[in-house]
């Protein structure tokens, strides 16, 4: 008899257990998800974010809803269609169809933009207004391994006072790009600059964010805030070029013909704008157009690199070693405005 009852609950459960595994594994409309995506951004960061190109990914057996999240406040900004300011939302799809929290890497982006804010002013205060920067900025906590795990929440003033309180448990990384828009025409203007460069390796120093730092300026000619400079950018990319020695260095150039050209409009160009119009030219440049491939080009003349003796030690290049055989470690803490190395101009600047 009490077999017999057992079967009868079992049987009685089992539709019950069905309906339920059915119920938790249905799927999510596209719309649910954006909302439970935009809701949860706007918890943590205090602001509205178009969440679109939702679609369902699978990693490490894991699958998940992933989508491209950037803030509203870009539209109608040079920062809109710029990738540097567009993130990504992901939420796992757990067991029986349930949602996890919503995770996303914004506040990485969120840090970079504190950082540049909060360096912005001294840069402009020693290099004038002509002046974009660039950064990668990485907040990390020593974990009970020893090693050095990143955090991805931001608030660049609190990280800040954590590293100054505890620096050989939490420390930031920097990697800072100034890009000077603003030719160098002497050796007293070169050593202008390199005043400048170590006054503010000393500024970054007192700040706390010399400890790890790679700082990359370039100094960049002003024709790149010209209104043909992007038409011609992509025709000096394009065009055919020709094998030529500068500073006994190989490199490949477009034709003179065409350099000339170029050097002719852009530099009556840049004579017929005043300094508002050039400033203004130059907050139009994106910041996915600044790097290798971006805006320095056949425009970059120079290249300074400053690197702090503990940032090469965690990069991944063996820099640390090569350094330390060659005896130049000492020379990497920047005490004098001799350490300030600029070298020769890149050979592939064609403004000459």
């Amino acid at each position: 008899m009490e077999r017999k009852l057992k079967k009868i609950v079992l049987l009685l459960l089992i539709p019950i257990l069905i309906f339920s595994l059915t119920a938790c594994s249905r799927n999510y409309s596209t719309e649910e998800i954006r909302e439970t995506i935009a809701k949860a951004l706007y918890e943590d960061y205090g602001e509205e974010f178009v969440v679109d190109r939702i679609g369902i990914r699978r990693a490490n057996k894991i699958k998940f809803y992933q989508a491209r999240i950037y803030p509203k406040s870009i539209i109608g900004t040079p920062k809109e269609g710029d990738k540097y300011y567009y993130g990504k939302a992901s939420i796992d799809i757990l067991s029986y169809g349930k949602l996890s929290a919503v995770a996303d890497n914004y506040g990485v982006i969120k840090m970079n933009e504190e950082i540049e804010k909060y360096l912005m002013p001294q840069i402009k205060k020693l290099f004038g207004e002509r002046v974009l920067l660039k950064t990668d900025v990485k907040y990390k906590e020593k974990e009970e391994s020893g090693y050095f795990t990143q955090y991805l929440e931001h608030n660049l003033k609190h990280k800040l006072k954590q590293v100054r309180l505890d620096p050989e448990n939490k420390r930031l990384e920097l990697e800072l790009y100034v890009y000077i828009f603003d030719r160098i025409d002497s050796d007293e203007e070169k050593e202008e600059r390199r005043k400048q460069i170590f006054d503010y390796v000393q500024y970054l120093k007192r700040e706390g964010l010399f400890k790890y730092l790679s700082l990359i300026i370039e100094i960049v000619d002003e024709k790149a805030l010209t209104p043909s400079y992007r038409k011609y950018k992509r025709e000096l990319e394009l065009s055919e070029k020709e094998t030529v020695k500068i500073n006994g260095i190989k490199v490949e150039l477009p034709l003179k013909e065409l350099i000339k050209e170029v050097s002719e409009v852009l530099g009556k160009e840049l004579k017929e704008q005043n300094e508002q119009e050039l400033i203004k030219n130059m907050s139009n440049i994106r910041q996915d157009e600044l790097g290798i491939n971006g805006i320095e080009g056949y425009l970059e003349q120079y290249f300074i690199r400053i690197i702090s003796i503990d940032m090469m030690k965690v990069q991944p290049y063996g820099e640390y070693r090569e350094e330390k055989e060659k005896g130049r470690i000492k020379e990497h803490r920047y005490l004098k405005r001799e350490d300030i190395k600029f070298g020769k101009e890149n050979p592939k600047y064609i403004f000459r």
